[in-house]
């Protein structure tokens, strides 16, 4: 029994050991430097305004059902409008991580 047991040990040792490096392959050492051209930007912000205009409704909606407040659907549209200027403001680049403000893109900024 305790060979079976450190043989399974061992297995899952060194199965989680190389799946760090595998996992790790293949990816850049830093972010990516894309600088959108004015055609991409207007295209995404397209996207975004759609996509905000429905996140409102559906916010409005749970309002109207009574699942949120008003208040609380407001300060919901007011954190989504937010997040948009501050989206527009950096290029369009999204932030996938939190980095304390930090921006990721320096070279997009004008």
């Amino acid at each position: 029994m305790k060979k079976i047991l450190m043989t399974l040990l061992t297995v899952c040792l060194l199965s989680f050991g190389f799946n760090g490096y595998a996992a790790a392959e293949g990816q850049p050492a830093a972010p990516q430097k894309v600088n959108l051209t004015d055609d991409q930007k207007q295209e995404l912000d397209k996207l975004h305004q759609q996509l905000f205009n429905s996140k409102k409704e559906l916010i409005n909606k749970y309002v109207e059902y009574g699942v949120f407040t008003k208040e609380q659907g407001d300060m919901m549209l007011k954190k989504m409008e937010e997040r948009y200027k501050k989206l527009k403001e950096n290029g369009y680049m999204m932030r996938w991580h939190h980095h304390q403000g930090k921006n990721l893109h320096p070279q997009n900024q004008q």
